[in-house]
């Protein structure tokens, strides 16, 4: 049965927050197990690991997914086709990694980095064909609840192996031997969820084959695009190690850019259900909807992120001390700035799913190489003049002017945006959140109070302030109860 977009985010919510927290626990458990400098070199092979997960979970499958929203019918040779090039692309990465495994390694100055990052590499081939399955196969046939059950389960099955792994004593091998072992399963189970699929597949004769060229010319901008998208992510780790190349430094900015991400993580539910819905009502011509998804999203967004944004920007050490350990306290400064600049992320990549839902993928990825050739520069500037707090400072920059330029296009393309007033208003009361949450200093399990106290007040002066209404409310409980949207 398909869902709609409401239903389809808040499934996708809570998948990214089972996600979320099985991350966050081996990150943490992995720092306090192994000590910072080991787990600056965790953090080294999850800049390479994301590199690979993001680009092979958001180029072709999205491409897919686009295509299957809109001729459901052709299932079959969609299906044929897409599994073919993404084996291509599997194949072409994991040879890259193993021929390349010396020179990366050096250019990092540390050659003992040699058969974990050839071991990323073996990983590459089952995590391209379960991405295909499940942001392509699932999302395009609008299975958005059977999607969110495969990526709600995976990161918790994925947590058992590794913590299991590492408690026999294996270390980093068992962090990584547990992602793969969880990758495994969760392609297995989304074969079993697509048998009936797969049936109708291998009923179509090869005559109708889907045109690769045409999946292709649709995900090439859409990989190169998500390659510099995640780069903008994950690339300040590996240049702060070849830089600098103090593992404890690494270890630093790695707890902080991975408890930074609780943002950008959560909302990614949006951007995978806007984009094959976006579709859908560009293709149909229904540009009333298409508005309405545009400026209702962009809403709800930033009244969702902008407080939470607030919140752990202006109690980052504390965060850091809870988590991690007064050990990581130092890079309370670095944190800070990588939640703003992950809230930017957060609302860039909504308004490239918009764009590359109207059919024009080739603008996000233009945009995401101009910006990873800004982040490159800005990083080799600072980081030699100010260390880790330069690197922090280059993805604020670069993010900012990454949601700017987007934003415009997507303003000026379907004449929709969040209301000013409505802009004037999120963003005052967060403002005041961050205030009063800067002189409000609770540690450990206290920071709840701060939390819930402010955040009730962010609700009440928005309300009193006439930006929260009754519709809101209506939509909320639309969305918990799964309902279909009007």
């Amino acid at each position: 049965m398909k869902q709609s977009v409401s239903s389809g985010t808040l499934y996708f919510m809570g998948s990214e927050l089972a996600f979320m927290l099985s991350n966050y626990l081996i990150h943490i458990g992995l720092a306090r197990y192994l000590g910072l400098e080991a787990y600056g070199v965790f953090g080294i092979l999850m800049s390479l690991y994301l590199v690979n997960r993001s680009v092979l979970n958001t180029g072709l499958p999205r491409a897919v997914s686009k295509f299957l929203s809109e001729s459901p019918e052709k299932i079959g040779p969609i299906f044929r086709s897409s599994f073919k090039i993404q084996v291509g692309i599997a194949v072409s990465f994991t040879l890259f990694y193993i021929l390349f495994a010396p020179l990366i390694a050096d250019s990092l100055h540390d050659h003992s980095l040699v058969y974990y990052i050839i071991f990323i590499g073996v990983m590459v081939t089952p995590m391209a064909l379960l991405s295909l399955h499940t942001n392509g196969y699932l999302n395009g046939l609008r299975l958005f609840r059977q999607q969110a059950y495969v990526s709600t389960v995976y990161p918790i099955v994925r947590l058992g192996f590794t913590i299991l792994l590492v408690w026999l004593g294996w270390a980093l091998w068992g962090a990584l031997v547990g992602y793969f072992m969880a990758i495994i399963f969760g392609l297995l189970w989304c074969m079993y969820l697509l048998r009936r699929f797969n049936t109708k597949a291998d009923k179509t004769t090869e005559d109708q084959a889907y045109p690769a060229k045409k999946i292709i010319s649709f995900a090439i901008p859409i990989v190169i695009a998500s390659l510099a998208f995640t780069l903008l992510r994950n690339v300040n780790i590996l240049f702060i190690k070849s830089i600098l190349g103090d593992n404890t430094l690494v270890g630093l900015y790695a707890a902080a850019a991975t408890l930074s991400t609780i943002t950008y993580i959560t909302f990614t539910g949006l951007p995978l259900t806007l984009t094959p819905s976006v579709s859908r009502a560009i293709a149909s011509q229904d540009w009333h909807q298409v508005r309405k998804y545009v400026s209702k999203s962009i809403r709800y967004l930033l009244l969702l992120l902008l407080p939470v944004t607030a919140l752990m920007a202006a109690t980052s050490k504390e965060l850091l001390t809870f988590f991690y350990s007064a050990e990581y306290a130092p890079a309370a400064s670095v944190l800070s700035l990588l939640v703003v600049a992950s809230a930017f992320l957060s609302i860039f990549s909504v308004f490239c799913s918009i764009v590359t839902g109207s059919g024009r993928p080739r603008m996000e990825m233009y945009w995401c190489v101009g910006l990873v050739v800004a982040l490159t520069l800005l990083n080799i500037l600072l980081i030699p003049v100010y260390g880790v707090i330069g690197s922090a400072w280059a993805s604020v920059i670069t993010s900012f002017i990454a949601t700017v330029i987007a934003g415009s296009y997507v303003y000026w393309k379907f004449k929709a945006f969040t209301k000013v007033f409505s802009l004037i208003r999120i963003s005052g009361v967060s403002v005041l959140v961050f205030i009063l949450a800067q002189h409000w200093h609770y540690s450990g399990i206290a920071l709840a109070i701060p939390y819930i106290t402010l955040t009730l007040l962010y609700g009440i002066l928005l309300y009193l302030f006439g930006e929260l209404k009754k519709s809101d409310f209506l939509f909320m409980r639309n969305l918990l109860q799964g309902e279909r949207e009007k």
